[in-house]
């Protein structure tokens, strides 16, 4: 019964994938499109995702993590959490008396986050439902990690020079991860490699929003990995004084 039970999700979700895939060949979602998107594929993402896990993206997870220097006490910050599947590893890492903060655009894939929190029994996490272009972060934010969130956002770079400046005063750190176009790749490796990421809205579109760039550009690098042949990566920086000026949201709008 389960194995039949996984099929019928694996396969829901293949189908919604092609025809998210055939609605939108080529273009770019603004936040309504992904926010639909996403709370419909909320049931079964975490089978969707499932593969990528043994491919390198939970190797890279576990390097995020590590880099990011996270203490006992401290507040992170998950920009787009998604299921929640960061959320044990980030409370590991900060502790009983540490915040971890996810914030995502998809209350349907929040309230798939809120059945992971309450099943490992993590008080210390909060979820936001909100837009990650907009959302402050709290006050005195140790580290921040964004994976296969980033992407989706044409305004990548203003977001990122946004959140250098926040995490300045403290000399946060960033991680961003997720999927890009393989430098040395075929053509035809790459057109099955964004075909298996339809399921997740992506297209061609999405292959000019590189954040690994903006990353270096306002932050203070302190590592880049890739793997899965150079499809996954993960970069991780420490703030810098901000660059000219930046549209620092203010800090103390944040209800936790």
């Amino acid at each position: 019964m389960r194995h039949r039970k996984l099929w019928f999700a694996a396969a829901t979700a293949a189908s919604m994938g092609y025809a998210a895939h055939r609605a939108s060949l080529g273009d770019v979602r603004g936040a309504e499109a992904v926010q639909g998107l996403y709370d419909r594929l909320a049931p079964v993402y975490d089978v969707g995702a499932w593969i990528f896990r043994p491919l390198g993206a939970h190797h890279l997870q576990k390097q995020a993590v590590e880099l990011l220097d996270l203490r006992p006490g401290d507040t992170v910050v998950d920009l787009g959490c998604g299921t929640g599947v960061n959320l044990s590893v980030l409370a590991d890492a900060v502790g009983e008396h540490g915040q971890v903060v996810g914030v995502d655009l998809s209350q349907g894939m929040l309230d798939q986050a809120r059945r992971r929190a309450d099943r490992h029994h993590l008080p210390q996490v909060t979820l936001i439902h909100g837009d990650i272009r907009e959302v402050p972060l709290p006050p005195g934010t140790a580290a921040v990690l964004a994976t296969a969130s980033l992407e989706m956002i044409p305004e990548q770079d203003a977001l990122i020079s946004n959140l250098n400046a926040q995490l300045s005063a403290t000399q946060g750190r960033l991680a961003v991860g997720g999927f890009r176009r393989p430098p040395d790749w075929p053509e035809w490796a790459v057109a099955l490699g964004r075909t298996a990421l339809a399921l997740f809205g992506v297209t061609r579109a999405y292959e000019d929003i590189q954040p690994w760039k903006s990353v270096r550009e306002h932050m203070d690098e302190i590592g880049f990995e890739t793997t899965l042949g150079g499809a996954l990566y993960l970069i991780v920086a420490r703030a810098s004084p901000p660059r000219g000026e930046a549209n620092v949201v203010r800090l103390d709008e944040l209800p936790l």
